[in-house]
């Protein structure tokens, strides 16, 4: 501590918050030093099953996905703390490689588990549905007795003293909270860096980020130190970060899940909403989240929540569907890689009996000016409220997102209003769109799905910024939408064409800022696929039918 009277920099304060979180890393889960990968290997991957730090069975069950874990430890052929020092292990040597985890609950964890082995030897049965599976958090959700900072040096060392309600539903239906995952400052950049935690890596490459701003969590899951995670998702956030790193998520809409004594960005601004939804390995393990949280009855414990059971009657898709096909927004056209996921998932579909028309959602561009004033309204006062107590400076990124080069003014509430109405119209014009393909599918029913890009070009390097994304429409319209994985960057297939031609001026921008694939190497490419508001069993449905047929081509 300083002497008295003198005040701790930020980074004093920031460098003892890492020190704490290294810390609580066993001493038999750090790397030595021979086998630690250098700062110029970019792919670590498959680091915990080269380095020999692991078993075979440890292996194999952080390799599980979530619903088989659950199964597995139900039947005892795994006990959950067999598992769970498996998973907190693995995210061990995720932190010490690609630096995405903000909180470790190890010790809690294991001890939590080993309670509830006993629990089902003793009693011949689980406490609920997620009895024993490990999982981890994106670091808003407020755990007792740990900090949540979201990024924010003014943040540290405010524990908090109740834990966030989702947190305690899902430690109800039996799950074991381990660890929280990094994210950006503010919440409000596409790339998971503060100055705090400092900035998480794409593990398939180091020079790439995994998105934001539930990045940390989709690092954690896409390196196998997480089964299943939380994030949460107010313009992307949730898709992004799961189509950079091959994971099926599902950003619902607001009410079906809950998000309360969360920490956030913009409390109290609810035109558009920030949701919390799954991001995880396989489809079937959205269904498993979604289903498990629901039967939990949050709306009992959250005001916010509707009073809606999961139907699994929603879950019963038509025998042939009919999707929109987004190849764009009609201002700006995904890079190669998009394209040709869009063309896989294209022909698949289609190959398998289902019907494709173009819906190219040129809302896109209006819904993203409606979302920016929302989020600009106190032109951006709560930011630097919260990086002046510390003295911390905002990012960069972030100083040119809120003034795009200059200074932003406060809107009044006339302007607000004005702009929410903007909102209510655009929501009237996009549903009678939606509604009037029912004259186009040929299902005698409009399209079930729109399938497009959430960005146009696959994950990025660091610092690069986002000079557009198509994340916006969905929570301004509160539009149930998942992401699932689709192929890998192809450093032969997807380089851009002699002969591409740009649609606008922001066309052009987004194809140079996408250079070339080598720019991308190795990233995963996901899309995206939206439904109508409150559609998360049909949406969910949907994804597993996109699994089983068009799979995962890398």
């Amino acid at each position: 501590m300083g002497s008295v009277g003198e005040q701790e920099t930020w980074q004093t304060i920031a460098a003892r918050k890492q020190a704490q979180r290294e810390s609580k890393i066993p001493l038999e889960w750090r790397i030595p030093k021979d086998i630690l990968p250098s700062a110029d290997i970019k792919d670590v991957q498959d680091f915990p099953r080269s380095s020999g730090l692991f078993t075979d069975r440890e292996l194999t069950i952080t390799e599980t996905t979530a619903t088989d874990v659950v199964e597995k430890i139900a039947s005892e052929e795994w006990t959950s703390e067999e598992v769970v020092r498996a998973v907190c292990k693995r995210a061990a040597i995720a932190q010490q490689l690609i630096n995405c985890v903000t909180e470790i609950h190890f010790e809690e964890a294991i001890a939590r588990a080993r309670s509830l082995d006993e629990y089902l030897k003793k009693e011949g049965t689980i406490v609920g549905p997620l009895h024993g599976l490990p999982i981890s958090l994106k670091d808003q959700f407020n755990i007792a007795g740990l900090d949540s900072t979201i990024g924010y040096v003014s943040y540290i060392g405010k524990p908090a003293t109740e834990s966030s309600t989702l947190v305690q539903s899902l430690i109800d239906a039996g799950a074991v909270i381990y660890v929280k995952s990094n994210v950006p400052a503010t919440l409000m950049m596409g790339e998971s860096i503060n100055n705090v935690f400092g900035r998480t890596l794409n593990p398939r490459n180091r020079e790439l980020t995994t998105g934001g701003s539930s990045g940390g969590e989709s690092a954690l899951v896409t390196f196998r130190a997480s089964f299943l995670g939380v994030g949460t998702d107010i313009g992307g956030s949730i898709r992004h970060p799961c189509s950079y790193t091959g994971l099926f998520g599902l950003r619902p809409s607001h009410g079906r899940i809950s998000y309360q004594q969360v920490v956030n960005t913009y409390m109290g601004q609810e035109a558009v909403r920030s949701c919390a939804g799954p991001m995880c390995r396989s489809a079937k393990d959205v269904r498993l989240f979604m289903r498990s949280v629901a039967a939990r009855k949050p709306w009992l414990y959250d005001p916010q929540c509707v009073p809606l059971p999961w139907r699994e009657e929603e879950e019963i898709l038509p025998e042939q569907l009919c999707f929109g096909f987004g190849m764009g927004d009609g201002k700006v056209t995904p890079t190669p890689p998009l394209r040709r996921a869009m063309e896989i998932t294209k022909a698949k579909l289609v190959a398998a009996g289902h019907k494709i028309i173009d819906y190219v959602p040129h809302e896109l561009p209006e819904a993203a000016e409606i979302v920016f004033k929302m989020w600009s309204a106190d032109a951006g006062a709560e930011f630097q409220r919260d990086t002046d107590a510390s003295g911390e400076p905002l990012h960069p990124q972030l100083e040119d997102w809120l003034g795009h080069g200059a200074k932003i003014e406060k809107q009044s509430v006339s302007d607000t209003w004005q702009n929410q109405h903007q909102k209510a119209l655009l929501a009237q014009k996009w549903l009678e769109r939606w509604q009037a393909t029912a004259e186009l599918t040929g299902t005698g029913r409009p399209i079930d799905g729109l399938i497009m890009p959430s960005t146009p070009f696959p994950a990025v390097r660091h610092d690069g910024g986002y000079p557009w994304h198509y994340g916006a429409l969905a929570p301004l319209l509160d539009l149930t939408t998942g992401a699932f994985p689709v192929t890998k960057v192809d450093l032969e297939k997807d380089k851009v064409p002699a002969n591409w031609q740009p649609i606008s001026d922001k066309d052009k921008e987004v194809m140079e800022y996408y250079g070339k694939p080598e720019n991308h190497e190795n990233a995963l490419v996901g899309l995206a696929v939206t439904g109508r508001r409150l559609e998360e069993e049909k949406v969910t449905a949907m994804l597993q039918l996109i699994s089983d047929v068009v799979g995962i081509d890398y």
